[in-house]
């Protein structure tokens, strides 16, 4: 379906964009017409996002047919750690559901698919005799251990974490930590050296630095690897174009949207089999 196709429908009238319209999954350009008319991009504080350097992609983490919009923002600390994730659901009020984003472990916050730009993660896609299907994705993430001084020596950890979406919810398993210390470079002004001291299991027992390498795939022993992007984009872009009109915030989420690939899957794609492939 083009471009052209969905805001024909939209000339065609309310009707056309009515919750029954949205309710068939994998009609992936009218859901990003929902979005785009949607309090979820409208009532977005832009002055904030700027100033936090936000970013936002459009995905389908899971597969289930069902985009979803996340924005992700700095927080105090230099890193992308602070986000508000949406899913499209045709029968609540503003035509997307919030989902709530679990931390690894107490004390942790949650962090999951890169920061702004292009992305690819390793991925792992997990399928039942019933042929229904569960991604994961493997981050690696750097948290401070105790609160100290952006630019002072302090103890930070490496988590290597396992990202899944299920239902309203998206979980982050932990597969290992890199403990150690980061301080300013000596040779590189303004840039930061890690140095690890100590690698541990999901239990808190020590292990080797190969071990740690292996974790993610040892975590996910029996499932299928393969290469996922997201493709982020400055919040500031999509602010230009709703300032400029409808066209141009369809586009600008459109080109989010296309950059997302799972593995060989394309866009539109069916885990069940019952409804069409779409690539727009």
């Amino acid at each position: 379906m083009k471009l052209a196709k969905i805001f024909a429908l939209l000339a065609a009238g309310a009707a056309a964009l009515s919750a029954t319209a949205f309710a068939a999954p994998y009609e992936y350009g009218l859901e990003l017409v929902a979005l785009q008319n949607s309090p979820v991009v409208n009532n977005i504080d832009f002055e904030d996002a700027k100033a936090k350097k936000a970013c936002f992609c459009v995905s389908d983490m899971d597969g289930n047919g069902w985009l979803e919009f996340t924005v992700a923002t700095m927080d105090e600390s230099g890193m992308y750690l602070d986000y508000a994730c949406y899913e499209y659901d045709s029968e609540s009020e503003s035509g997307w559901k919030p989902i709530e984003i679990r931390p690894p472990e107490a004390g942790l916050r949650a962090r999951f698919i890169g920061m702004a730009g292009e992305n690819k993660l390793t991925a792992y896609r997990v399928v039942d005799e019933n042929k229904r299907e569960e991604r994961y994705y493997h981050v690696d993430t750097t948290y401070r251990n105790k609160s100290v001084p952006r630019l002072q020596d302090g103890e930070y950890i490496v988590a290597r974490q396992l990202v899944n979406k299920s239902n309203d919810m998206i979980f982050t398993y932990l597969a290992a930590t890199e403990q150690g210390m980061i301080t300013e470079s000596a040779s590189r002004p303004g840039m930061m050296t890690f140095t690890a001291e100590k690698y541990t299991d999901p239990n808190g027992g020590e292990i080797g630095k190969e071990a740690f390498d292996r974790s993610a795939d040892g975590y996910m022993a029996n499932a299928e690897k393969v290469e996922a992007t997201f493709l982020w984009v400055p919040v500031a872009e999509l602010q230009k174009a709703v300032g400029l009109g409808r066209d141009e915030t369809w586009e600008t989420l459109q080109k989010s949207w296309q950059g997302f690939r799972f593995g060989d899957v394309p866009q539109g794609y069916d885990p069940t089999g019952n409804g069409p492939s779409v690539v727009y």
